[in-house]
């Protein structure tokens, strides 16, 4: 693992790389932009915290280095704004991103029986990595128009570099996205990943997002969209006529999108970041008429 310092070297040397600093490391032509912008991807963010938390070591982090009991909502709030600055962000704000998140974490560490856990552990950095990422494609294959087979990879090749941005050595991810599906396949059918004591509280505390009065629609939600294994292990209730439902939203989600206009569908952070590219190229333009 690398200390503080020593990552902050790093991305300050992959920003240097950057064509365009102001578009930040990935930029408007990218896959990634437009499937982050996609305000559908709210459907998901339940599953993949539930997915985090399955990692008996990530749920133990979070049990013991926040206050999820009282403030369930204000994890899950920073984790997606960080997600979305360093995706969206310029290189400087994604880089000041992600170094209060791999700051944070080279503080964070204690016992998880029957070993020990490190918030920097590439193995753990991974696997909340890999439920941010099959949580995107679960969400766009469900609810949206699918994406040909060449988007995908260029997708996921774009996720390979946001894996380096946030510490997992390039040797920790799979090379292909097909690759990266066979081993969250096996991953969930394993005994690592499974929902421990710290990690069903935690579940029960993100229902309560973000009011108690929503616990119905977001057990719904999280019900629906997670593996069969955890919706089980989080003893969240399912049956053949929530199952009915479900299909039927996703039915509705994905005919909607079709006809909806993509100004309407997209977060407003796309087009913020949109008009500050735009107008950092007419101004290096201008700059270069003088």
């Amino acid at each position: 693992m690398r200390t503080v310092n020593e990552h902050r070297t790093y991305l300050e040397g992959l920003a240097a790389q950057v064509e365009n600093p102001a578009a930040g490391f990935f930029g408007p032509g990218s896959v990634a932009w437009r499937l982050n912008g996609e305000l559908v991807l709210g459907l998901v963010v339940l599953r993949a915290l539930f997915m985090q938390v399955a990692h008996p070591k990530v749920a133990q982090g979070v049990a013991d280095h926040s206050d999820f009991r009282r403030k369930p909502f204000a994890r899950a709030l920073a984790t997606f704004r960080a997600q979305k600055r360093i995706v969206f962000g310029t290189c400087e704000e994604a880089i000041e991103a992600l170094m209060r998140i791999y700051a944070r974490h080279s503080a964070v560490s204690g016992k998880a029986e029957p070993s020990a856990y490190q918030a920097n552990d590439p193995a753990l950095l991974f696997w909340v990595y890999a439920t941010l990422l099959d949580s995107m494609v679960y969400a766009y294959r469900t609810f949206l128009p699918g994406l040909a087979p060449a988007e995908w990879e260029r997708f996921y090749e774009e996720g390979k570099l946001f894996a380096l941005l946030i510490g997992i050595p390039e040797e920790h991810v799979p090379s292909r996205l097909a690759d990266f599906n066979a081993w969250m396949a096996a991953a969930l059918a394993g005994e690592e990943i499974y929902v421990s004591p710290a990690g069903f509280e935690i579940g029960q505390s993100l229902l309560r997002m973000p009011v108690r009065l929503a616990a119905p629609l977001t057990g719904f939600l999280a019900a629906g969209t997670l593996p069969p294994k955890l919706r089980n292990q989080f003893g969240l209730p399912w049956s053949a006529g929530r199952q009915r439902g479900f299909a039927g939203l996703a039915s509705f989600v994905r005919t909607a999108a079709r006809f909806t206009p993509r100004f309407l569908r997209t977060a407003p952070v796309y087009w913020v970041a949109l008009c500050r590219v735009r107008h950092s190229a007419l101004s290096s333009a201008s700059s270069n008429h003088i």
